[in-house]
């Protein structure tokens, strides 16, 4: 797995929901002293034999607001314990700028290219593997104020504008020929970004609009362009921890629709380009497809007697945590000063290309299903833990204060939904042990005062 640090920062948003994308950024509270839990006064009492049981299941959809996600993923790739994932985007070019023109009534027009440039924003699993995008267009319009599922299929036309094969190179800067002030062109170097040529057929039409409603603003455009479907083919030859999911930064200003061409007068020639971005007004959001078929994570989705649990982005799989007999195993009322959700890591699961997710996050569940943030979450994200402990193997979140609540009643049954953070712009994931294993297990590191006493 690789990905760059901006990449990164932007990832460290817990995903959840389109509600949760924002807030829990909104939440952090870098400045706040960590909690100050006390584990070795004469006091406490410790315990690791809570029993714990935990269910894969597959995620439900995401739920995103049309122009919240700045990362789109796209691309395929076939994983030795979650067997095969597909991502898809959805994207809406418009204007850069009303009435848009593209030369004066004295000038004829020749297109050169139309190239639609993605900026990468990282990846996750193998970049050497040769991959095919389909670029097709829309028949059904996007609507910038509605939300879309991560399983939504949004109407395109019968055939491809493009199919695209390339290998990806995500951390390689690119050189390319723009046309510059002096009407001709000169090569620059931009950041890494993926470039497939739509046709010129493309760039006559969008030209063949000038002067029409078409071109008058971004609500007519999207009316006549509805946008863009960016889909890998199914490469049935790829094998386990072969191929990528790719990052791409979709309000990056290098990620657009440009159309090249050349205006030639009675007196000059010149060398242009016409943008159509996709920024934060754009819509623009990702798909994702999961085939389970003979993995190790299928075996507990329809078993769950394994020594396995499974967490993966991209609306792939969760695992639910509960502690049953909790409160009559403590009994009487109790303070509890530390409570460590201890969760390891499984070696052998995982290949330099595809590996452990970098962070795990746990949520609660209200009494209609929904995902909401436990109390410990919203204190200080920092102690809330959750990255991977490379010298342990292991993840560890703590939540004293959600098993407090819980015994204090302030919590229901449903107990903890083990997630990969950032799920719906990253396609990492995770397999750790579960209660099943005979030595390194989940386990509920729990310190706590019995106040009866």
């Amino acid at each position: 797995m690789k990905e760059n640090n901006l990449f990164y920062k932007m990832r460290k948003v817990l995903i959840l929901s389109a509600s949760f994308l924002f807030l829990f950024q909104a939440c952090k509270k870098d400045g706040e002293l960590v909690p100050e839990f006390e584990e070795n006064t004469i006091f406490s009492f410790f315990s690791d034999t809570t029993q714990i049981i935990t269910e894969v299941k597959r995620s439900e959809p995401l739920e995103i607001a049309a122009t919240q996600i700045p990362t789109g993923l796209v691309g395929e790739y076939r994983d030795s314990s979650f067997g095969y994932t597909k991502s898809s985007i959805y994207i809406q070019p418009l204007l850069s700028s009303n009435a848009l023109v593209f030369s004066n009534g004295n000038e004829t027009v020749e297109v050169d290219s139309v190239i639609l440039s993605l900026e990468y924003g990282g990846y996750f699993g193998d970049t050497s593997v040769t991959q095919t995008f389909d670029v097709f267009r829309l028949d059904d319009r996007l609507i910038s104020s509605a939300t879309y599922f991560t399983d939504t299929t949004i109407a395109v036309q019968s055939t491809p504008i493009v199919s695209h094969n390339f290998t990806p190179h995500p951390t390689k800067k690119d050189t390319i020929l723009q046309p510059n002030n002096f009407g001709t062109s000169e090569l620059i170097e931009v950041s890494s970004q993926l470039r497939i040529n739509l046709g010129n057929a493309l760039g006559d039409e969008l030209i063949s609009k000038q002067g029409n409603s078409e071109l008058a603003n971004d609500t007519n455009f999207v009316q006549f362009f509805k946008g863009l479907k960016i889909t890998p083919q199914n490469n049935p030859s790829i094998m386990d921890n072969e191929a990528a999911i790719l990052y791409f930064r979709l309000t990056a200003t290098n990620t657009k629709m440009t159309v090249y061409y050349t205006a030639t007068s009675a007196t000059d020639t010149t060398q242009k380009a016409v943008d159509f971005p996709v920024n934060t007004n754009s819509v623009r959001f990702s798909t994702f497809e999961h085939d389970y078929t003979g993995s190790a994570a299928e075996t507990a989705l329809q078993t769950q007697n394994t020594n396995f649990a499974f967490v993966q982005a991209m609306a792939g799989l969760e695992t639910v945590i509960k502690f049953p007999n909790l409160k009559s195993q403590l009994g009487g009322k109790i303070l509890v000063n530390k409570a460590e959700l201890i969760i390891p890591a499984v070696n052998g699961s995982y290949s330099e290309n595809v590996g452990k997710a970098e962070e795990v996050t746990v949520a609660s569940r209200d009494v209609d299903g929904r995902f909401q943030f436990i109390p410990d979450a919203l204190v200080n994200t920092q102690f809330f833990g959750g990255e991977i402990d490379t010298t342990k193997n292991e993840y560890k979140l703590n939540i004293s204060r959600y098993i407090q609540s819980f015994l204090n009643g302030g919590q229901n049954e449903n107990g903890l939904t083990l997630l990969v953070t950032g799920g719906a712009v990253s396609a990492e994931r995770a397999v750790v042990f579960n209660e099943n294993s005979s030595n390194n297990k989940i386990r509920l590191n729990l310190y706590y005062t019995n106040i009866n006493q």
